[in-house]
Formats: C-alpha cells, structure tokens, sequence
C-alpha cells in the first residue's frame, strides 16, 4: 500500500518530467500577451495595449460569476417579495377579521352580561342558590390564561428565534379565544338553566280551568255552604253555568274519572310533570277516558252540580307532591295565560 502510494506521488509529482512540461506548458501560453489596439472614432491617434491570456480569463470568469451571483439574487429577491407580498396579504385579512370580530365580539359581550345579571337575579328568586350559576369570569383571569398559554408555545416554537415573541394581535387574538371559550361555557349552563325552567313552566298549571267564572269560595278556612260548619277548603269553586267548558290547566295524562253523586261528584284528576297533579270536581260531564294524554288548553268536561253542591260549579285543586295542596288562585292569577 506504502508502494503505491509513493508511485502516485512520483507520477504527479513536478519533478515528473511529463508533468514539469505540462505545467510549463500552460505558463507560456498563460503568459503570451495580447495586443489590444484602440482607434477612437475621428481621432487620427490611436493607442494600444498588452494583455496576458491570464488576465482575460480572470476576468472573464469575475465577470461571470458576479452576472451568475446577481441573477440569483434577483430570482431569490423576486421569491422573497412574492412571499412578503402573499404573508402580507393574509394577514392583512387576518388582521381585518381579528378586528371585525373583536368588535362583534364586544357588542356581544356587553349584552350577555346584562343578560346574566337578569338569570342570576331570576335564579336567585326561584332558587335562591345562585352560586349554582356559572359567572362570567374576570378579564385579567382569562389574560393571565391566554398569555401563559402563548408564553408556554413560544418557548416551544422551534421556528421563533431566540428572545423572539409573538405580535400583540396574536396575544389579543387568544385572549378573544379564551373569552370566546369561557362565555360558551356560560351559555350553555345558562340555556340549560332557561330548559328546565321552561319545561317546568309548561308543566304548571297556570291556565286558567275556565275562561270566566265568579270565585264563590276560596282556598283555605271556610264555613261549609251545605253542613254550616267550619271546614278547611281545599281548593277553589268557581261558579259559571252548567255545561261551561272545563279546560286543562297544563299538558298531562288522565289518572282517574269517577262518576257520583257526593263528595266531588263526576270529577277528573289530571297528573302533570314535575310531582304536579289538578283535580277538577262536579261536572255534569266528562269528556276524556283514564289513560288518555291531553294537551294544556283541551277540553276536557263541562261544569254542573254533581255531588255535595249548592248551585253548578266547578271544584278545583293544585297538589303537589311534595308539598301536598295548593292555593289554585296564586297559579290562575300569575298572568301568564
């Protein structure tokens, strides 16, 4: 191996004969001069110069590499612009979206917080336990989240230079998002809380039984019009003509239909949602069959003067299951139908 190594070496070595001449070779004709002669237009003069072979070949090769080196660079101007051009472009949408939806955004937060001070005050009157409620958190609560956040992927963004940091859109762009984030979480409890209390609203009696009536006995203590006794009074009796239609007070099912002639006499028990039941007594009537689902509104007997009764009218009554019997009057005068 040391052998071959030592002939590569005498072969191109310049104490090589073969190559000592090559390389003389290329000196003499490297330096042969060129004469260069110069006659200026309408001058009688003229003047003249050497060049070496060399010199021209120097600068022929500076001349093409500057033109290849200014080529690039225009090409890779050209691109850069381009691309300047095209980032600009979509931020500048970026930018007019940010600010079109930073401004809707404001708009819509100013009227939901009005709207969560009326839930919180509505709950707190139904309820009274308003901590249930989600609240609307504070802004610098949700900055200190969106910028540690950031903060957290700046450090990670392997394509940001070091000591670099995000624009300021980017950091009010996720601080909206977080706000975005927390007031969905808001409505969504709130649209909850307004769902149950609707469907607990539909499933209240509060129509009136009869569209007019004269209240003849209310709710509670009375004097017995047929024993003359003192009596507690479950429910109310509102007097209008036999065959009056009976409505019912809330959408429900048909529990019992009995027919007699004491006590309630014919009278019907609807049983609502939510642990309510309605019952409606002395009818002359009855116009639905146990089991039967009927509709807040529907007609479901007619007024008369069946049981233990002075005159024609209707004996109704609110129950729940929980707190047993109602005043019908605080539900028939709530002024929602």
């Amino acid at each position: 191996m040391k052998k071959k190594i030592e002939d590569l070496k005498s072969v191109f070595s310049q104490d090589n004969p073969k190559i000592k001449k090559q390389i003389d070779l290329v000196k003499e004709k490297g330096h042969q001069r060129m004469t260069i002669l110069v006659i200026p237009h309408g001058y009688d003069s003229s003047f003249h110069f050497q060049i070496s072979v060399f010199t021209i070949l120097f600068y022929l090769a500076l001349t093409v590499s500057l033109l290849t080196i200014t080529i690039f660079a225009i090409v890779r101007s050209s691109n850069t612009q381009s691309q300047i051009d095209q980032l600009s472009e979509i931020y500048g949408n970026y930018f007019d979206s940010y600010l079109a939806h930073t401004n809707q955004f404001e708009e819509l937060s100013e009227e939901y917080s009005k709207l969560n001070e009326n839930l919180l005050e509505m709950f707190t009157l139904i309820d009274g336990q308003d901590e249930e409620l989600l609240k609307i958190p504070p802004e610098d609560s949700l900055k200190t989240t969106a910028y540690d956040f950031l903060q957290k992927e700046e450090l990670e963004d392997k394509q940001l230079d070091v000591g670099r940091k995000y624009l300021n859109e980017i950091y009010d762009l996720r601080t909206l998002k977080h706000r975005m984030d927390a007031y969905r979480k808001l409505a969504d409890v709130n649209f909850d809380f307004l769902s149950q209390r609707a469907a607990i609203l539909s499933a209240t009696p509060l129509q009136n039984p009869l569209y007019s009536y004269n209240l003849t006995s209310p709710f509670g203590m009375r004097k017995s019009p047929t024993s003359g006794y003192w009596e507690y009074h479950d429910g109310v009796d509102l007097a209008n003509a036999t065959g009056t239609p009976i409505y019912a007070t809330a959408p429900g099912r048909v529990v019992k239909v009995s027919y007699g002639n004491v006590g309630y006499g014919h009278h019907i028990i609807l049983q609502h949602e939510y642990g309510f039941s309605t019952l409606y007594g002395h009818c002359s009537r009855i116009l639905v069959r146990m089991g039967q689902e009927v509709k807040q509104g529907d007609i479901i007997a007619e007024v008369g003067a069946t049981g233990n009764v002075t005159g024609p009218h209707l004996h109704y009554e609110i129950l729940v299951s929980d707190d047993g019997k109602l005043d019908p009057e605080e539900y028939m005068q709530s002024g929602i139908y």
